[in-house]
């Protein structure tokens, strides 16, 4: 019998039309605004249509422009004049009558501030790298030591050798330091067996070489010196010691001299102290110039990518592993495929607190190491343990289906024809699950570059400096903290696209598969 197609127009009308106009109002439409947001600098908080406007820019900037006196009525209707402070105050709109006075404003060639059209200038940006530092992977310059600031009292022994002498030592066979500065900076330390490190000698401590200028008769006992003249001349004499020279440590001595009418003797020990200040310039500057660590930060695009590809293997390398161990008929599999699968229910949010609390108040406990989360080089690898744990199970019970519908004749065919566990699993097993883990790697993969409530519960916008912003944290960071919605909203566009390329790349490799298999 053959169905008429009345009633096939019927189901269409009853089933797909509704859910197409659905479609259509909340994704197609949501989607291109977002593009056209994408296009302007919008701050995600300014209308279109202003709340209020001064009466020069109302009426110089519009009502002037306009050639229909019907739009200029139209507004008139909206706008009120506060003439106590010559502002035209917008009644509350919406629907028709806001998008009739947004085509008014486009006439009149208006736009806000905020809100102005600026065609690919963000997709522009953002392609030059001109969105921030923190986008990109870089490599940063850090300078562990500050030469204004106090020589260290210790340093570790592996940081002296292995970072600051391997460095000094390098510039010295190039002839970038002197024979007399060598030897000067390595005897401002010695090791120390007991501690395992290098201490500061007592010859290079400013604090007992500036002490004698604050214990001057003139300055305790008849306080003709005032306290504060010997705090700005003590920093006088280390600012000029940096620079190595003699000339401008011994004029600012002179100068002091001179100015309290301070005897030889006093004036010779000054001269003895700005000489051993200049030693102390010396090895500060030879300090700050290799204490320097170079430090890799991969950026929001970089940790987005980082967090896919790892995460994406860790969580289908596991998963796959418990499902075949769940398939071999263990005792207690259903208790064990529903412990697997517990964290899954948990919300991600939750997930994240538990995971905070381990790594902030239980691991440092245990193991003595305090940095987990803030540590750069530990925290892109904590939260893709974090992703693992916690997606693995989900897509263990995805392949425990796809195992479970492999026909137990081939397996059982290729045990008789004497097949090795492993030929068996690369052989038959694999290429049958091929549908499986296409499903499985195509959520996994969206799901992880979408990634969003892990990194704000676990490290929020200190991310930044560890180098964990996913593209999708960053996007609402710029959106609501930064007011960039325009600039964020580009992102976005950016990233979708990046989503429907790669997984669609993806399902077509794997689909490739399917049929060879």
């Amino acid at each position: 019998m053959v169905e008429p197609k009345s009633k096939r127009w019927s189901y269409f009308a009853v089933f797909v039309v509704p859910c197409l106009a659905l479609y259509i109002l909340f994704f197609i439409v949501p989607f291109i605004n977002g593009i056209g947001i994408s296009l302007t600098n919008w701050d995600g908080l300014t209308q279109k249509v202003p709340n209020m406007m001064t009466k020069n820019e109302f009426e110089l900037t519009i009502l002037d422009k306009l050639k229909k006196q019907s739009d200029k009525d139209f507004l008139l209707s909206l706008y009120r004049l506060n003439e106590s402070d010559n502002t035209y105050y917008r009644e509350a709109i919406s629907g028709r009558t806001k998008y009739r006075a947004e085509r008014i404003l486009r006439k009149a060639k208006y736009a806000p501030e905020k809100y102005k059209f600026v065609g690919l200038g963000n997709y522009k940006k953002i392609f030059r790298g001109e969105v921030g530092q923190n986008f990109y992977p870089r490599r940063n310059r850090i300078e562990k030591f500050n030469k204004n600031s106090d020589l260290p009292s210790s340093i570790d022994k592996q940081i002296f050798e292995h970072e600051i002498m391997k460095s000094v030592r390098k510039k010295q066979n190039k002839r970038f330091i002197s024979k007399q500065n060598m030897e000067l900076f390595q005897s401002a330390y010695t090791y120390d067996e007991k501690t395992e490190k290098y201490r500061r000698t007592k010859e290079f401590d400013e604090f007992r070489i500036t002490t004698p200028i604050y214990e001057l008769p003139e300055v305790i006992e008849t306080k003709i010196i005032p306290e504060s003249r010997v705090d700005s001349f003590v920093r006088e004499m280390k600012k000029y010691a940096l620079e190595e020279d003699t000339s401008p440590v011994q004029t600012a001595v002179d100068a002091f001299v001179s100015e309290y009418n301070l005897s030889h003797d006093v004036q010779n020990k000054l001269t003895d102290i700005s000489n051993e200040l200049i030693s102390i310039g010396i090895v500060k500057n030879l300090l700050a110039d290799n204490w320097i660590v170079y430090q890799v930060n991969m950026g929001v695009v970089g940790f987005t990518i980082f967090f896919a590809v790892f995460s994406v293997i860790g969580i289908n390398v596991l998963a796959f592993i418990l499902a075949l161990a769940l398939d071999t008929g263990i005792k207690g599999q259903k208790f064990l495929r529903t412990i697997f699968f517990l964290p899954n229910v948990l919300s991600m949010i939750i997930v994240a607190l538990i995971w905070n609390m381990l790594f902030v108040n239980l691991l440092p406990a245990i193991t003595g190491v305090e940095k987990w989360l803030s540590d750069p080089n530990k925290a892109p690898w904590l939260l893709v343990l974090v992703a693992i744990w916690q997606g693995a199970g989900y897509y263990m019970i995805v392949y425990l289906a796809g195992l479970q519908n492999i026909p137990t004749e081939v397996i059982e065919a290729a045990k008789i024809d004497g097949t090795t566990g492993w030929q068996t699993l690369t052989n038959i097993t694999l290429p049958l699950m091929v549908p499986s883990i296409t499903i499985s790697l195509f959520l996994t993969i969206a799901n992880a570059l979408k990634s969003f409530d892990l990194m704000y519960a676990l490290v929020g916008s200190t991310g930044y400096a560890t180098g964990t912003v996913p593209l999708v944290y960053d996007i609402y960071f710029q959106a609501y903290s930064q007011r960039e919605a325009g600039m964020a909203t580009a992102k976005a566009m950016i990233l979708f696209v990046a989503i429907v390329l790669v997984t669609g790349i993806q399902l077509i490799i794997m689909k490739r598969k399917e049929v060879e298999a």
